[in-house]
């Protein structure tokens, strides 16, 4: 499990998250759409493609010395299950398309997905290790507006927003984030393939 960067966090704090990357061709396909976004929506700070991932656990800020534990719990994942498809299209808002606060794109994994994350929270509640205990819905966020804009859902569904083919999901990564001027800068900490046996194509 290789290790990145020391962490910037407070007193030997980071901020973490566990996350699965998204493949390269898929990231190029949201740059495009991003920018088809961008040119409905301009004042909007769309989101750079190489900052997404499919967050599966937001851990907060933790201890350094927490990243043991954390390797273990995603170690045990990545002995249990194998990768896994998901696909991606649609376009919502959080906390609903006539507020939009969050705009994001969807995501579908089937049960593989949903019992991986399961599994990992379970490895997470074992060894003492909190984290942003919400209901788990797959998704990438594309934008956080300042404030709402009730007819953009509107605008938006006009463009397509269906990747026109499946994703391969074959690794869980401990990012530090770390905040700058320009945005969250997102390093690895800790690599896990997924390399077990547990069904992971059943979309």
């Amino acid at each position: 499990m290789p290790d990145g960067a020391p962490g910037h966090g407070s007193a030997g704090r980071i901020r973490a998250f566990i996350a699965m990357p998204l493949p390269q061709p898929f990231l190029d396909w949201v740059a495009n759409l991003t920018a088809a976004l961008g040119r409905v929506r301009p004042a909007i700070r769309w989101a750079r493609p190489e900052s997404l991932h499919l967050t599966l656990a937001f851990l907060g800020e933790i201890p350094e010395e927490e990243l043991e534990k954390l390797g273990k719990a995603m170690l045990s994942i990545g002995d249990s299950f194998a990768p896994l498809t998901v696909r991606a299209g649609g376009l919502g808002a959080f906390p609903g398309p006539n507020r939009p606060r969050v705009v994001w794109l969807g995501l579908q994994g089937g049960q593989s997905l949903a019992a991986l994350q399961a599994a990992l929270t379970r490895e997470l509640r074992q060894r003492d290790l909190a984290w942003d205990d919400k209901p788990f819905k797959p998704h990438l966020t594309l934008a956080r507006l300042r404030q709402s804009e009730p007819q953009l859902m509107t605008a938006l569904q006009s463009l397509p927003a269906g990747y026109p083919g499946s994703l391969l999901l074959d690794r869980l990564v401990l990012y530090e984030s770390r905040l700058t001027p320009q945005g969250a800068v997102h390093l690895p900490r800790r690599t896990v393939m997924l390399s077990g046996s547990a069904p992971g194509q059943n979309l």
